[in-house]
């Protein structure tokens, strides 16, 4: 059987808070063994891995977000969209274990494809960009969080039917609210649209051609441009692909 088929009632099941009875489909899922997407196995055992963290089984929650980024990996699959997920899962796994830096990598690892999770795939959209809030707000990063949340705010507006995720999202949304300190802004506050933009950045084409590939208008490109310069503390194009170099974003 495809593992679509097992994830799609897992999902349903996890979604309608049934833990126990979604666990089970979505390990047939992941189970379905080669000859199928590397992605959708992976989004399979990283739904599980999620799953364990609520259940308070956090050993087997780290296990299963490894499992799932090496399906990545071996499918040569590392900017999919499943990616953001499986390094949330990991980066919440790592928390959990006191490593802080390694849940920063993690983050980092989960920025690049973001772009790729829009409304089109809305149960997975909302539910890695709330795991990703989770870390960047028990690291005190409370503008990539909130960034998070505007793009979960968005989403839901053209899907508003998603079980217990809005629960969730209220949840830290309330949470946000409340939170105080600093707006200080870095490169884990850029935009999914941002992220899009940046690696082009490195090419030779201009705004408007950019905005041609993009089907968006000149002055939008050299706005978002200009936020990017904003939030990697740059002021020039050059600049601004040199340190999203630095900070992981961009190969090179």
């Amino acid at each position: 059987v495809a593992p679509i088929v097992p994830l799609a009632q897992g999902l349903a099941r996890v979604l309608c808070g049934d833990l126990e009875g979604g666990d089970l489909f979505l390990e047939d899922a992941a189970s379905a063994g080669a000859g199928f997407s590397p992605d959708t196995l992976a989004i399979a055992t990283c739904e599980r891995s999620l799953v364990a963290m609520t259940r308070g089984e956090w050993n087997k929650a780290g296990d299963l977000a490894e499992q799932a980024d090496i399906l990545l990996r071996r499918g040569r699959m590392e900017e999919s969209y499943a990616t953001p997920l499986v390094a949330a899962a990991r980066a919440r796994t790592a928390l959990h274990r006191g490593d802080a830096t390694a849940a920063r990598q993690h983050l980092v690892h989960a920025q690049p494809p973001r772009h790729l999770l829009t409304y089109a795939i809305p149960h997975v959209a909302v539910q890695a960009r709330i795991e990703l809030i989770r870390v960047h707000t028990a690291l005190a990063d409370l503008s990539g969080a909130r960034t998070l949340m505007r793009e979960i705010d968005e989403i839901l507006r053209r899907r508003p039917s998603l079980g217990t995720l809005l629960d969730e999202a209220e949840a830290l949304r309330t949470q946000l609210a409340k939170e105080r300190g600093p707006r200080i802004l870095g490169a884990s506050a850029l935009t999914a649209a941002e992220l899009r933009l940046l690696p082009v950045l490195s090419t030779h084409l201009s705004a408007a051609e950019i905005a041609g590939d993009f089907f968006l208008s000149p002055p939008t490109i050299r706005s978002q441009m200009k936020s990017i310069y904003r939030k990697l503390g740059v002021s020039t194009r050059n600049e601004a692909v040199t340190q999203a170099r630095v900070v992981g974003l961009l190969e090179g």
